[in-house]
């Protein structure tokens, strides 16, 4: 039985510069897998390059640019394995609807990776090691919560993608894996004005992460406290339910 079933898998990671993709790709890199790392701000993992040189590159890429992203991976033949972890939030006041702030909210979390899975796709159809997508969402995508209008429909849109094209990359022997996490402490979160149930540190998150693709999980969702009691109130009659998330809406 492999113990080790990532050792000398050949990975695509974005957003791995910081928060759960960094810790992620610590424990990428402790498994032994070779990872690529896509960021605007490589200079966050120039330690961790001169730790693993032979098993870390890291290319400054702007994923919300097609031209970008295919300039990057240019010279990349095959990938077994893309973790779709980059993302934004910005959070919208709704009698002041900004349709630009949630245009790039869009632009981060929904074209951003359909950009790189245009280039990425047909390099995982090349592995010889059972190609696997990993994409990471959030449990937003259960609960319509105030202020969360862009946040919540790219990580909804990014999610109904992902799904889709686990029905369609079958033949091929493309896994994909869904991972929709709760509120992790990061640079993102720390802006969060509001209370943050069952907060998790991004050590923790990445081992979840690392759990769910190793055992390559259809749907993985956690802290499973959180995740239960959002989907319970989802299930609520939406009267009921409108007057719930009403009392989450903060005061003038």
């Amino acid at each position: 039985m492999n113990t080790n079933p990532l050792a000398g898998r050949k990975v695509l990671l974005t957003g791995g510069t910081q928060g759960i993709g960094l810790q992620t790709l610590k424990l990428l890199l402790d498994k032994q897998c070779r990872v690529v790392v896509l960021a605007r701000n490589t200079a966050a993992v120039a330690d961790l390059q001169a730790q693993y040189p032979e098993h870390l590159t890291a290319i400054a890429t702007d994923i919300t640019q097609l031209d970008s992203v295919c300039q990057a991976l240019s010279n990349i033949a095959a990938f077994d394995s893309v973790i779709l972890n980059a993302g934004t939030c910005e959070y919208i006041e709704a009698s002041q609807f900004d349709a630009a702030s949630f245009a790039r909210v869009i632009n981060v979390n929904l074209q951003g990776n359909a950009n790189i899975l245009e280039v990425v796709i047909p390099k995982l159809l090349k592995s010889e090691k059972r190609p696997h997508i990993v994409g990471i969402s959030s449990l937003v995508t259960e609960l319509p919560l105030p202020r969360s209008e862009a946040y919540g429909a790219s990580k909804a849109g990014f999610a109904y993608m992902l799904n889709s094209l686990r029905a369609d990359l079958y033949r091929f022997g493309v896994d994909v894996t869904l991972i929709q996490p709760g509120f992790v402490k990061t640079p993102l979160t720390d802006r969060n004005d509001f209370s943050m149930p069952f907060l998790m540190e991004p050590e923790v998150a990445a081992q979840h992460v690392l759990k769910a693709i190793e055992q390559r999980k259809y749907n993985y969702r956690f802290p499973w406290q959180l995740a239960l009691s959002m989907r319970l109130i989802a299930r609520l009659p939406l009267p009921l339910q409108v007057k719930f998330l009403q009392k989450m809406v903060p005061k003038e």
